[in-house]
C-alpha cells in the first residue's frame, strides 16, 4: 500500500504535463520515499539512471549504452542526445556526480541551456548538504537552472499513527515507535508484524542483524565524510543532554567558534539539529539545541550510549533500553504535542504565529528556573500546554502550576488557554475545571483510537 504523498504525486504530474522544459530537484533525507515517489509518478515513461561512484569513463560508458550502441566522446554529447531521445529523465542519487567529476555538471549545464525541447529532469538525492550546496550556491554550474526544490519530508505524527494504526497497533504503542523512528516509511514498515515492544527493540535495534542497529551511524558517515568524527561528537553531547552552546563545548572540548560553525551546520545544511528561543521569556535568552529527526535523536538518546552493552550483553540492553525509554518518550512526547498542534491548530481556536518551548529564571529567584512543554501564540492569544507521559491520572495541581508558570510569561495582554496532555487521563478534581480556557486532551482524543 501506498501512504500519503498525494500532495507530491499531484504536483510531479502537473509537471508532466507542462509545455516546456522543466528541471525538478527532489532531494530528502536516506530511506524518506524519494525514488519509490518519483517512479510512481514516471511510471514506464522515463528514463531512469542510478548514479553510482565509478571512473567516470566507465560511468559515461554505461549511460551511453542505454541510449545508444556506441560510447559518447562526452559528458555534453551524452547529456545533448538524452534530451533529443528522451522526454521525461530522472537521475537518482544525482548528488554522485560530484563524486565522480565536477566536470559533468558543467557538461549538464551546457545541454541543458542548450536544449529546445520540453523536456522533463529530475534530480533526486540523499545528501541534503550536497544537494543543496549543487542547486543553491550561486559558485556551482547548475546555480540557477532548477525550476523546483522539494525538500521531501518523512510522513507527520499523524499520518505514521494511521499507518501503524492500521498494522494493528493502538495509539500508544503507534505513538512509542514514531518516537524512535520518526516518519521514516521503509523504518515503520519494519513494525508490520504486531508483537510485543521488547521485541520490537531486539528485532529492529539490538539483535545481530537488527535493520536499524548501525543504520544512523552508517548513513550519517557517508553524509558527513572525512568530519563525521567531529559532527558525532556534537550529536553524542546533545543525546547525552548537553543543550546549550556553552554544555557542549564543555561536552566535546571544541573551541566555541570552531563549535558554532559545526552545529550551523547540522542546523542549516543538514537539518539534522534544531535551534529554538524560549517564547514569550522575560529572560530566558541562550538558545537550546536539539536534534530534530527522531530516528537520530533516539539513537543518539538511548541506542549510542549502549552501544557496549547491546554487542556484548543483547538481552541485557534490551532490557536496559526498555527501562530507559519512558524517560526519552516523555520528552519526546512534548515534541510530539508541538508537532500535533502546528498540524490543528482549530484546538488552540487561533492560528498560531510560533510553536515552541519556554523557559527562563523565576522572576525574584535567580536560582530557581521554569519550563513550559509547549507554547503557542498570536498577538491576542497564548496557549500554554503541559504534556505528560505519566502511569497516572493528572491532577489538578498540575493545572495550578502550569497558571503559575504561564504568569513568568511576557503575556502582553493576551488571552491565555490551558491545555493538558496526558497518556493516562485527568483525575476528578482537574475534569471538573475543564472548560473554555483549559482544555484537556488524552493520545485518543488526538489520534483516534
Amino acid at each position: 500500500m501506498f501512504y500519503d504523498r498525494e500532495e507530491e504525486i499531484e504536483f510531479l504530474k502537473g509537471v508532466l504535463r507542462k509545455e516546456r522544459k522543466v528541471f525538478v530537484v527532489l532531494y530528502g533525507r536516506r530511506r524518506v520515499g524519494k525514488t519509490t515517489l518519483v517512479k510512481r509518478v514516471i511510471g514506464e515513461g522515463g528514463e531512469y539512471f542510478f548514479v553510482e561512484v565509478k571512473r567516470p569513463e566507465t560511468l559515461l560508458r554505461e549511460f551511453s549504452k542505454r541510449i545508444s550502441r556506441g560510447t559518447f566522446e562526452s559528458w555534453y554529447d551524452f547529456f545533448t542526445e538524452l534530451f533529443e531521445k528522451r522526454d521525461v529523465i530522472v537521475f537518482d542519487e544525482f548528488q554522485n556526480f560530484m563524486r565522480v567529476d565536477e566536470g559533468i555538471l558543467y557538461s549538464l549545464q551546457h545541454a541543458w541551456d542548450d536544449l529546445e525541447r520540453p523536456v522533463k529532469l529530475i534530480a533526486v538525492g540523499s545528501y541534503v548538504g550536497m544537494m543543496k550546496r549543487i542547486f543553491t550556491d550561486a559558485k556551482m554550474p547548475l546555480f540557477g537552472r532548477k525550476d523546483y526544490i522539494i525538500n521531501l519530508k518523512p510522513f507527520g505524527v499523524s499520518e505514521s499513527v494511521e499507518m501503524l494504526k492500521n498494522f494493528g497497533y493502538d495509539v500508544e504503542e503507534a505513538l512509542m515507535i514514531y518516537a524512535m523512528v520518526g516518519g521514516v516509511p521503509p523504518y515503520l514498515l519494519l513494525f508490520e508484524n504486531v508483537r510485543p515492544f521488547e521485541e520490537l527493540v531486539r528485532d529492529v535495534f539490538v539483535s545481530r542483524f537488527a535493520p536499524l542497529r548501525d543504520e544512523a551511524k552508517n548513513i550519517l558517515v557517508l553524509e558527513f565524510g572525512s568530519e563525521h568524527r567531529s559532527y558525532f561528537s556534537i550529536l553524542e553531547a546533545i543525546g547525552a543532554r548537553a543543550l546549550t552552546l556553552s554544555e557542549i563545548s564543555d561536552s566535546t572540548g571544541m573551541d566555541k567558534n570552531k563549535l558554532s560553525k559545526y552545529i550551523d551546520e547540522l542546523t542549516r545544511e543538514y537539518q539534522i539539529l534544531e535551534a529554538s528561543r524560549p517564547l514569550l521569556s522575560k529572560n530566558g535568552k541562550r538558545r537550546k539545541y536539539r536534534i530534530a529527526d527522531r530516528f537520530y535523536a533516539f539513537y543518539y538518546h538511548v541506542i549510542h550510549r549502549l552501544k557496549s552493552l547491546i554487542e556484548l550483553a543483547p538481552e541485557r540492553a534490551v532490557e536496559e533500553i526498555v527501562s530507559r525509554f519512558p524517560t526519552y518518550m516523555g520528552l519526546t512526547f512534548e515534541e510530539i504535542c508541538a508537532e500535533y498542534f502546528s498540524q490543528n491548530h482549530q484546538i488552540l481556536g487561533f492560528i498560531p504565529l510560533e510553536i515552541g518551548k519556554s523557559w527562563g529564571r523565576v522572576p525574584g529567584k535567580r536560582r530557581e528556573s521554569f519550563d513550559i512543554d509547549v507554547v503557542a501564540y498570536d498577538d491576542e492569544n497564548v496557549a500554554v500546554v503541559e504534556c505528560k507521559w505519566t502511569g497516572k491520572p493528572v491532577g489538578f495541581e498540575i493545572y495550578e502550576k502550569l497558571r503559575e508558570r504561564a504568569s513568568f510569561l511576557d503575556l502582553r495582554g493576551r488571552r491565555v488557554k490551558y491545555v493538558i496532555v496526558s497518556k493516562s487521563g485527568f483525575a476528578d478534581d482537574l475534569l471538573r475545571a475543564s472548560g473554555e480556557d483549559l482544555i484537556l486532551l488524552t493520545p485518543e482524543d488526538m489520534f483516534g483510537r
